[in-house]
This record gives structure tokens, sequence and C-alpha cells, in this order.
């Protein structure tokens, strides 16, 4: 049995998988779900979800993920590419201009980033990342160790593009549903693999940036409950189905 944890009811993307799945949604509180052995609950986004024991949960602990300065520090323990960053904007050398202050470290869809130009504008956040150039941003959906699906973010036809060094949906940008299916380099779902490896998840959409002329790709977040279509919604369910079956046969063979 699959059951979905969201980190909210009204969550499109977590009933899309569900649909997907053909499972229900968990409540998040006064729920009378029962935990069992050989069940799974897929936690898609909630940073306070419950042990859920005897079941397999899938990505038991959002929180690290969710908080931009604790990915930012695990990504880096780990030696995955990274923008450089700062916790004081006293530290950051002039050169390093223009970066971007993360006044909100829990936030999404590029909200509460601030572009700051010169270090003779003095902006109060606890995260400072420097801005890299991008010839391409991707989005590398990964599930344990494996990715299985890959987005390029792309201008809408005909939105008005105000400032390209963000590229968020307010901004004019989304990922285009179909898969990419050549990269510049290996390297970008490596290093997705890799920051999803360091955050102790089992499946998170990686947004990653390629330098074309570094020739280097930058791990720029890790999504947890990313948005889905029906397409992603699908592989999310093969790829979690597939591991439910894995599951299976493991205990069979114990038994």
């Amino acid at each position: 049995m699959i059951k979905i944890y969201p980190y909210k009811a009204g969550s499109k993307s977590a009933k899309m998988l569900a649909a997907a799945l053909s499972c229900k949604l968990l409540k998040i509180s006064n729920s009378k779900y029962k935990p069992k052995e050989h069940h799974i609950v897929v936690n898609w986004g909630a940073s306070n979800c419950p042990s859920f024991y005897p079941a397999d949960v899938l990505n038991p602990l959002v929180g690290p993920a969710q908080d931009k300065l604790l990915t930012f520090e695990a990504l880096q323990t780990a030696n995955v590419n990274i923008p450089l960053f700062w916790t004081n904007q006293d530290d950051i050398p002039a050169e390093a201009y223009p970066v971007f202050a993360r006044t909100i470290l829990n936030a999404h869809s590029g909200a509460g980033i601030v572009v700051v130009d010169s270090p003779d504008t003095a902006v109060d956040a606890p995260l400072y990342t420097k801005y890299v150039k991008k010839s391409q941003e991707y989005r590398v959906h990964v599930f344990r160790d494996n990715s299985i699906f890959v987005q390029r973010k792309a201008k809408k036809t005909g939105a008005e593009v105000k400032d390209w060094k963000i590229r968020n949906l307010s901004n004019g940008f989304v990922f285009v549903s179909q898969e990419v299916e050549e990269l510049p380099d290996t390297s970008i779902i490596e290093q997705a693999v890799a920051a999803v490896a360091a955050l102790k998840l089992d499946f998170g959409g990686v947004d990653v940036i390629w330098n074309d002329h570094y020739k280097k790709a930058y791990v720029l977040e890790v999504n947890t409950a990313c948005g889905l279509e029906e397409r992603t919604a699908l592989i999310y369910a093969k790829a979690i189905l597939d591991f439910a079956a894995a599951e299976d046969d493991t205990t069979n063979l114990d038994n």
C-alpha cells in the first residue's frame, strides 16, 4: 500500500501524484491511517512529517533541503558544485558582485531574492550567493540515485522578462514539459544526484545551471515537492511503484 503525505492539504502536485498512483492523500491532522509493515508513505515536502513506523517513508526528513543556508552548507560539505555564498555582506569581496541576497531562507519560486549589484548597496539577509551566468537552467528529477526525467527552463512565449538573472514563473520562465534529450555535459546529472544524496533524500527536483564559459554545472536548490504535470506525475509514480515492487521482492527473498 502506498500513501502520500502532503505538505499542505491543497497541494496540486501531491494530488496529481496520488491520482497517478491511484492512492489517496493522508490527512495532515486527525488522520485515521494506521501504518503497517510493507506500507510506503511518500512525504511530499512536509517538514513535520510523522515517523509512520513501521511503514517505509520516502524523504522522511526534508527540512535541510527547504532551508537555503542549510542546503548550501550540506552541498558544500559533500563537494557538490554550488555558487559561492556568504552569511555576512561585509565578507563579500568587491569582485564577487553582483550577488543574490536571500532574505527568506525557506522561500520558493524566487521569493525573497534581492539582486545586489555592488557593495555600496546594503541589504540585510541571512544568505548571499554569487550570481553565476548561465547558458541553460535545468530541473533534474532524481529518485534513489537515478535521474528519471530532465526538464529545461525556458521563456514563455510572449513573456516580458524584467531581469534575466532571475528565471522564475513571475519573471516569465517555466520548465518545458518535454524531456531534454541532449545535455551539454554529464556532470549536470552527476551533480544533481550528488545533491540529493548530500541532503539524505530519496528523491528531489534539482535545479542546476550550466555555465558554458567554465564548462561547469552548479546546483541551486533541491525541491522536495516540485510542481508536477500529468507526464512528470506519471514518471514519479512509476519510480515509486518500481521501488515498492523491489521492496516486495526483497521481503519475499528474506522470507
